[in-house]
């Protein structure tokens, strides 16, 4: 097997702990655009000015960095490197080596038609589906995700290698008549803008980012079908974990 010094990958300075994904603002038709937040929990291996990390069809919209949870700088350069799927956020001061780094990323994206990253897909309904599903002609449109093997820089900036794993929280807003599902447990509903909630999951177990999924069921109309669907497909693991816990 090759090794890292064999291949284009990313830098060593920094090393992902944790990731907590928020998506919003989900434009359910016309260009399907919707907005993202992610927080990136660090490890500063090296001292550095830089941070690359992989994004694809995303517009990057701000950037901050929070060193050891008080000390805040914004980025004061974003970068673009299209060929290697690569975004570079330049700070104005150094940053040390620490534990307890936070990069926060504001940032734009596309569900595509590619059946790449966060994506849509066409269907035809066997049963009446939510008011909320989108229509494009006779077919409904469903969302869901495809990161392997290196597509979740499509949906939301990250360090999209395998041998860089950490955690994830996924929240992600929806029609109060759609159900989220991701690879874990529901673990929070709320409120949101009218006519829609706020699903949050529970964190994830240590893994690549290819693995993490998330999407929306579009004849889900009340939470018990939700259950019922999962029940039959993973074997009795709680409602809303698309994917049986790592």
């Amino acid at each position: 097997m090759a090794s890292s010094a064999d291949r284009d990958v990313l830098s060593t300075n920094v090393k992902p702990v944790n990731y907590d994904i928020s998506l919003h603002d989900l434009e359910l038709g016309g260009k399907f655009g919707y907005k993202g937040k992610v927080q990136i929990e660090l490890q500063i291996q090296t001292k550095t000015k830089a941070i690359t990390v992989n994004a694809y069809q995303l517009s990057i919209l701000d950037v901050q960095f929070v060193y050891n949870g008080a000390d805040s700088q914004p980025a004061s350069d974003i970068s673009y490197d299209e060929k290697f799927q690569r975004t570079t956020f330049t700070f104005p001061k150094e940053i040390s080596p620490s534990q307890d780094g936070l990069l926060i990323i504001n940032f734009t994206g596309t569900m595509n038609n590619s059946m790449a990253g966060f994506y849509r897909s066409k269907y035809k309904p066997t049963v009446k589906p939510s008011k909320s599903v989108p229509i494009d002609g006779d077919d409904h449109c469903m969302f869901s995700t495809q990161f392997e093997s290196c597509d979740a820089r499509r949906a939301f900036p990250c360090f999209d290698e395998p041998n860089l794993k950490a955690t994830f929280d996924f929240s992600i807003e929806i029609p109060e008549d759609l159900c989220a599902l991701s690879n874990m447990p529901q673990k929070e509903t709320k409120a949101g803008r009218e006519g829609f909630k706020v699903v949050s999951f529970e964190r994830s177990p240590v893994m690549s980012t290819y693995v993490s999924q998330i999407g929306l069921n579009p004849d889900c109309i009340h939470e018990t079908s939700c259950a019922k669907i999962h029940s039959i497909i993973t074997g009795g693991i709680p409602a809303g974990a698309f994917h049986v816990p790592i």
